[in-house]
Formats: C-alpha cells, sequence, structure tokens
C-alpha cells in the first residue's frame, strides 16, 4: 500500500478526525486510534447512529484506551510520538496545550513529528473557541444559502465534516512528502469552515467582479435540470453549446425541436425557458426512469437517474466498482462498507474489521512499545490504559 511504514496517533472523536484517518489507513498507513476511558462499548444494547459512524470510519484502525490527563498516560503517549509519524486531532484550540500533546511539545520528542489538528473555525480568529458542528458550518459558510428551493437547505450529507477530513488527509500527504526532502515535521490545519469557502470556488470571483448576491442555487436550464418521470425523477445535463441537444431531441422522440427557431440556440433556449421546460416535462412524464435512461443512454444524452439509496447501493456501475463492500467485524456477522474511492494500479484495497473498544492496547503496549507484562499489568491496575 501507499503509506506503508506511515504511523498515525489519532486522537478524535465524531466524523472529521476519524473521516480523515480512514483514508490513511486505506492508503496503508498504521492508524492507532486512542480513546479515553469510558467510551461506551460500539454494539451495546444494539447499534445506533454513532455506532454507524464508528464503523463506517475505523475500518483498518488499531484500537487502544488511553487516559492521557494521567502524567503515566501522558507518558505512554511520549514513547508512541518517538515512534510515530503523525499524530491527528479534532479537539477544540487549547485542548492539546492543556494535556501536553501539542506540536510544540511533540517535535521536542520526535523533530519528525507531523501534527495535524481539524478544529471548526481554526486556531486564531475571533470565533476560535466555539463550538462547531456541521449544520452550523453549512450555514456559516454560505453553503445553505445557494442549496434548496427555496433555500437555505442543508445538504443530506455531512458534507463539512467529510470534506474537511478529505483537505486534512491532503495535508498530511504533503506534509510527509515534503518531510522526506527536508526531515523536519510540519504542523498542519485545517478549519472546517474553511474548508466550506474553499468549496464556493467559482462563486467567490463572480461576487467580487458583479458585487451581487445569489441565493438559491444556480437558475435550473431547460437542458441540464430534474424532471418527474411516470415513476421518479430523473436529471438531464444536456450542456456544452449544442453538442448534445440534436441527441436530446432524438431520445424525446421530438427531433423537430432541434431546429425549432424557439429552441434553436442556446440564448434562445435560456431565453424561452419555461415554454422549453413545460415541453420537456409534458414528454417526460409519458414513461419510466428507466425506459427514459435506455432512450438517453443510445443517443449519448448525459442523464441519470435520482436514485434513493438502496438504488444507488445496489447500481451495477457501483458494484462494479467494489464501493460497497462486506468487511469482517470481530462482534457480529460481517457488515457493509462504502469502499476506498481511490484506486491505484497494481494495489489490491484491502478492508479489515472495525475494532471493538481497545481492542489492540496490550498488542501496542508490548510489541510497539516493548512494554513488560508488569508495566502492561500495573498500567491497567492505574486505569491508564
Amino acid at each position: 500500500m501507499l503509506l506503508e511504514g506511515v504511523r498515525v496517533l489519532e486522537l478524535s472523536q465524531f466524523l472529521a478526525g476519524p473521516y480523515a484517518s480512514m483514508i490513511l489507513a486505506d492508503l496503508g498507513a498504521e492508524v492507532i486510534k486512542i480513546e479515553p476511558p469510558g467510551q461506551r462499548q460500539i454494539g451495546e444494547g444494539g447499534l445506533n447512529s454513532d455506532d454507524f459512524v464508528f464503523l463506517a470510519t475505523c475500518r483498518n484502525k488499531k484500537s487502544i484506551i488511553l487516559n492521557l490527563k494521567a502524567p503515566q498516560g501522558k507518558e505512554v503517549f511520549y514513547d508512541l510520538t518517538k515512534k510515530a509519524d503523525v499524530v491527528l486531532d479534532n479537539y477544540r484550540p487549547g485542548t492539546l496545550e492543556r494535556l501536553g500533546v501539542d506540536y510544540a511539545s511533540l517535535r521536542s520528542l520526535n523533530p519528525r513529528i507531523i501534527s495535524c489538528s481539524i478544529t471548526g473555525f481554526g486556531s486564531t480568529g475571533p470565533y476560535r473557541d466555539r463550538p462547531a458542528f456541521d449544520l452550523v458550518l453549512q450555514a456559516m459558510s454560505g453553503a445553505m444559502s445557494i442549496t434548496g428551493n427555496p433555500p437555505p437547505a442543508r445538504s443530506g450529507l455531512s458534507i463539512t465534516d467529510c470534506v474537511g477530513g478529505m483537505w486534512a488527509a491532503q495535508g498530511v500527504v504533503a506534509a510527509l512528502y515534503s518531510r522526506e526532502h527536508t526531515g523536519i515535521g510540519y504542523k498542519v490545519e485545517v478549519s472546517l469552515l474553511d474548508g466550506q469557502i474553499a468549496l464556493l470556488y467559482a462563486r467567490v470571483p463572480a461576487f467580487f467582479y458583479s458585487g451581487k448576491v445569489t441565493e438559491g442555487p444556480d437558475m435550473p436550464r431547460p437542458t441540464y435540470r430534474t424532471y418527474k418521470t411516470s415513476d421518479g425523477h430523473i436529471v438531464i445535463a444536456a450542456i456544452g453549446g449544442d453538442r448534445f441537444w440534436p441527441a436530446l431531441c432524438r431520445g424525446l422522440g421530438r427531433e423537430e425541436l432541434a431546429t425549432d427557431p424557439r429552441f434553436e440556440s442556446v440564448s434562445k433556449r435560456n431565453e424561452n425557458a419555461g415554454e422549453l421546460t413545460s415541453i420537456i416535462q409534458e414528454i417526460i412524464l409519458s414513461r419510466s426512469t428507466e425506459e427514459w435512461m435506455e432512450r438517453f443512454v443510445s443517443e449519448g444524452v448525459p442523464a441519470g437517474p435520482v436514485n434513493t439509496i438502496d438504488k444507488a447501493l445496489t447500481d451495477p456501475q457501483v458494484l462494479h466498482q467494489k464501493m460497497v463492500v462486506p468487511v469482517d467485524w470481530v462482534l457480529e456477522d460481517p457488515i457493509w462498507l462504502a469502499g476506498n474511492p481511490i484506486k491505484v494500479s497494481g494495489v489490491e484495497q484491502e478492508y479489515k474489521s472495525p475494532p471493538t473498544l481497545g481492542q489492540h492496547t496490550e498488542e501496542v503496549m508490548s510489541q510497539l512499545l516493548g512494554y513488560s507484562e508488569a508495566k502492561i499489568a500495573e498500567l491497567r491496575r492505574e486505569k491508564i490504559i
């Protein structure tokens, strides 16, 4: 695997941090997830939404229990840091300093260590101490103002956390690459709000150029929008000038529309958008989603069904790409998880069971740190591990 030999210590909860380290683990890094004592064991009393997040993001990881608030626990963490490449956290600013595991402290033990912190708003600035969750950040970034009809609406996915995790993983990989040339570690920081602002991309220069604030999604065009079929919905994305317009008309069974003076150019189609949309919608209602997909695919028209989750997870292309995979789980029968979208030539993706809480504590203490049985027993008695 690409990151084989890289060891990551994960100090994170919720989603952004675990998602980032999951990406690194899927790429071959050894990720050791460090949990505080007193955590609920996954699956106790049945699986709930938090358990599903854990199962989805903790495959390919190891789990240990360690009390970082106790001096002995901190010493254990320092020993781990000396043998690690990356420490990843999503604590609020100031927490690492209070625990004594901030970058300045860790690099004195290991100059090559890379510390990556994911926060809601950043380690500095007027909002640094505010609590942050996905919903809050979608709202503050402007994302909700351009989502939904009418806005504002939250994305159905926890996009702020997931994208923040992706930015963090990219930052870590870039720091690892640079370290090979410089020999020194880095402090990597990702703010979830920053990550969302970055997703505004073209809307940033558009706003400063025009000075106009637009709310809601881009105005749907007749050839780039959702239409209701007889049994569901379908999207058509026949844009790119006149490239797909004749094919769309053939697929609709209305070839005469291609040369209709009202719709013969992009500007005319947009000028008469309401009329053309009504015509297409009336036609689309006459057949099922599957029937329209067959017609559009045969004509080379960019289109797709609006799938529900069950249909998306059984889609033949999704299954072909191994994006739904069975993974052994030590507590029950195999569980099904989303696969790794990164495909690398000559590398077969492996998926190891999400760990039970503290499953690898003794293994890490004895094999990685070389602690004696007596020392491990003492740490257990003192409730450090």
